[in-house]
């Protein structure tokens, strides 16, 4: 007998084969049968007539390393069909940690303000989600940001012999813990100031261990192939697998996918691996201090406010911005700062400007009678450092020419929320509640860019494939038994810009390792997710 069967749906198997008419048998937390199984016992059935059964989505950029410890539900993730999560994107991790203190890089601290860290490395951190029970099943890569800064702080300089040395013991013990790679965050201090070499090297420890690379690249505007450039050359150099987040450019080089995925296809041929993704909206968000150049944050956010309340270097870090953009470094966002375009800046999070949460800088500038240059500089003296911002800077034609190419995923780049407490103020993105149904939705059964087949592969067998995720991403015969259960004809996200902590619709039933997650479209705090550490 059966734990359960799944009867009358049609499967997307999560390979990209065609859709079939099957049931799916589960038993003791595994896929045992797919196929007719109207002639078997089974201590539960789910009819999902009309529905797609697939494989739990995988999301493989997320930023959840934190949240998950303040809320482990991860509802906002499950409730859009993610059963797997890849966390320790851009540079930043759970671990280590320097003194406890964790390193932020581009996120929000006040989202997760009132946590008590109490782990240096991620064997205690993942013995802390373990013990609290989490939602989703977690795997993590280690951030170059949290490596640098516990080896030798914030400086903005080459390391030294022993500090490379102290960096290279750091990732190796992250290896050990079971960390499926490293990755940068090289437009977010200290990631910046990490020359080529430093991270082929760290590529190496990691290649010891069979893991692979990831960047938040140092440029995505004019200098965007020289920046893919360099993640190449760190897998070439390092003899490891390698794989370009976010590959989306801003202005003025909107479009030039086209030509970064040929340079991907010419390089693959010649035998080196990379790969890249993309998030499904035109709308990011970062850390607003990214909107200043990376030299003004060397020493962190002590010494940065500092430069900001000196009148000099405050002149010193607009002109950069003026003159440069994105080209000195920092976010690609940075070249809306340069051309003006303060109508496409949102500040997304604040606790002392709470109010102006979703208004726009030009918007703010008013407000504040203030040139909006100048209120970024002030808020981020009166918020120490710390807030949230939304901008609109790149492209749709640009995210679908990464999600149609055979090396593209489609990647949330969210947190795993709740819609109340502290993980639901300040006015944050979408994303995290919405990204895979907004996707499935408007490029799937809107405007038919890929067949659900592809699509469903993308977010799932290719996304496990890559990170090499064992018996994750498929429907098989043993397989874990990680399902989601939609409606074509009715998936679609519940948030948007305006309010963005709503669940999405059309996702009836969600299971991780066998066990409801999402059961007749409701969240059950089933907490059966599983720590996927990296296969020895």
């Amino acid at each position: 007998m059966y734990d359960l069967v799944l009867c009358n749906g049609r499967v997307l198997d999560g390979t990209g084969a065609p859709a079939l008419s099957a049931d799916v048998g589960i038993q003791e937390g595994r896929v045992v049968a797919v196929g007719d199984l109207s002639a078997v016992d089974a201590r539960q059935t789910i009819d999902a007539s009309e529905r797609f059964v697939a494989p739990g989505f995988i999301d493989m950029h997320t930023h959840s390393d934190l949240t998950l410890v303040i809320e482990g539900r991860a509802s906002s993730s499950l409730a859009q069909g993610i059963t797997t999560q890849i966390a320790g994107n851009c540079g930043v991790s759970a671990a280590p940690t320097l003194d406890h203190e964790p390193y932020y890089g581009p996120l929000d601290p006040t989202m997760t303000r009132g946590l008590v860290c109490d782990w240096i490395g991620f064997d205690e951190y993942f013995e802390r989600l373990d013990d609290q029970g989490i939602g989703t099943n977690v795997a993590t890569l280690v951030g170059h940001g949290n490596i640098r800064v516990a080896a030798m702080g914030w400086e903005d300089r080459a390391a030294r012999p022993g500090e490379m040395e102290r960096m290279c013991q750091l990732t190796a013990r992250a290896m050990e813990d079971g960390s499926l790679g490293l990755s940068s965050g090289l437009a977010y201090a200290p990631g910046p100031y990490a020359p080529l070499d430093e991270l082929v090297e760290l590529g190496k420890v990691v290649g010891r261990y069979g893991g692979l690379y990831t960047s938040h690249i140092r440029n995505q505007t004019l200098g965007i192939a020289d920046a893919v450039g360099e993640v190449i050359e760190v897998g070439q150099r390092a003899g490891i697998s390698a794989h370009v987040s976010h590959m989306q450019p801003g202005s003025p080089m909107l479009g030039a996918t086209a030509d970064l995925l040929a340079t991907i296809d010419t390089v693959r041929a010649g035998g080196v691996d990379v790969s890249c993704d993309a998030i499904p909206y035109t709308i990011g968000s970062t850390t607003l201090k990214s909107l200043l150049p990376p030299w003004a944050l060397d020493g962190g956010d002590k010494a940065l406010l500092g430069r900001l309340r000196d009148p000099d270097m405050r002149h010193r870090i607009k002109v950069d911005t003026l003159t440069h953009g994105a080209e000195s470094g920092g976010s690609r966002k940075r070249n809306l700062v340069k051309d003006g375009t303060w109508d496409r800046i949102w500040l997304g999070s604040a606790e002392a400007n709470a109010h102006l949460a979703g208004k726009d800088f030009a918007e703010i500038g008013r407000i504040r009678d203030q040139d909006p240059h100048d209120a970024v500089l002030d808020i981020l003296i009166e918020e120490e450092a710390r807030p949230w911002m939304l901008a609109e800077d790149v492209s749709e034609q640009d995210f679908l020419n990464i999600a149609r190419h055979a090396t593209g995923g489609v990647i949330s780049d969210g947190f795993s929320l709740i819609p109340e407490g502290v993980l639901a103020e300040g006015r944050h993105h979408p994303r995290s509640y919405a990204a895979f149904p907004y996707f499935l939705r408007r490029f799937i059964r809107e405007q038919g860019a890929l067949t659900w087949e592809q699509a469903v592969h993308k977010l799932t067998g290719h996304a496990a494939a890559r990170f090499r995720l064992a018996d994750r991403g498929v429907l098989r015969e043993g397989a874990w038994a990680d399902v989601v259960i939609f409606d074509p004809e009715r998936i679609a996200e519940g948030a948007d810009f305006d309010d963005p902590y709503r669940y999405p619709h059309g996702i009836d039933t969600v299971l991780v390792n066998g066990v409801a997650a999402v059961y007749e479209g409701r969240l059950t705090d089933s907490r059966s997710g599983r720590i996927l550490r990296r296969a020895a």
